[in-house]
């Protein structure tokens, strides 16, 4: 069993961990150059590789997630919500009555709200041994303050290098004890592959490859195994 990075690092012609962009949702980037010319053919993902792209965005979304419900302060519409330790960023939150096109409100009467990092302050997350991630995001979620939990939504395009993907959260749950999301799917099509990532509360995703296999994706630090 390997994580995520070992895996990509494996194959040179992978892009071997080049800045990866996730518009309009995470900005994934390591720290090795793209050693594939521009005139070289886009070389096929082995399934492993599609699935630990995937796994990338997962663990993202449940690092950060929970920061949408963990407030208490009724005073503000806008909020600055600061990672320290192994993730470290800053992210601003914009909470609203009535959804995305509501009105400002404050954390404790809105039902919507917005994280997103500023351009140029991503977040850093480690990954495998000795290896970085830089996620830039903007996520959307319907609160239920009753039970101090969330539902993500919203999504984007996955671009790492010459391969390409996009991206869907579907009932994404998370609550305000930051543990890793409670239930919840996400969608994820690449590299001719379409996976649906399944949470349920444990620190261990469930990646389904249609039509190929099952893997399960380590959200604390990115070891992808296969399933029988």
């Amino acid at each position: 069993m390997r994580t995520m990075i070992d895996r990509l690092r494996v194959r040179a012609t992978l892009a071997a961990m080049v800045p990866i962009l996730l518009a309009a949702g995470l900005f994934l980037g390591g720290c090795e150059s793209d050693p594939t010319a521009p005139h070289d053919p886009t070389p096929a993902l082995s399934e492993a590789d599609a699935a630990a792209q995937a796994g990338y965005v997962a663990m993202a979304v449940s690092r950060v997630g929970p920061a949408i419900t963990g407030f208490n302060d009724a005073r503000k519409n806008t909020y600055q919500h600061t990672f320290n330790g192994d993730v470290v960023c800053t992210v601003w939150l914009d909470f609203r009555l009535g959804g995305a096109a509501g009105v400002p409100a404050n954390w404790s009467t809105a039902d919507w709200a917005r994280l997103y990092t500023a351009t140029e302050a991503p977040l850093m997350m480690p990954i495998g041994i000795g290896g970085s991630v830089l996620l830039a995001l903007d996520i959307t979620a319907d609160i239920h303050q009753g039970s101090d939990s969330a539902v993500l939504g919203g999504g984007g395009t996955f671009r790492s290098g010459v391969y390409e993907a996009a991206f869907a959260f579907t009932d994404l749950a998370v609550t305000a004890a930051g543990a890793t999301p409670t239930g919840g799917t996400m969608s994820f099509t690449g590299g001719g592959y379409a996976m649906t990532v399944a949470f349920d509360g444990t620190n261990l995703a469930t990646i389904t490859v249609t039509g190929l296999g099952v893997w399960s994706v380590n959200l604390d630090d990115g070891e992808l195994t296969p399933l029988p």
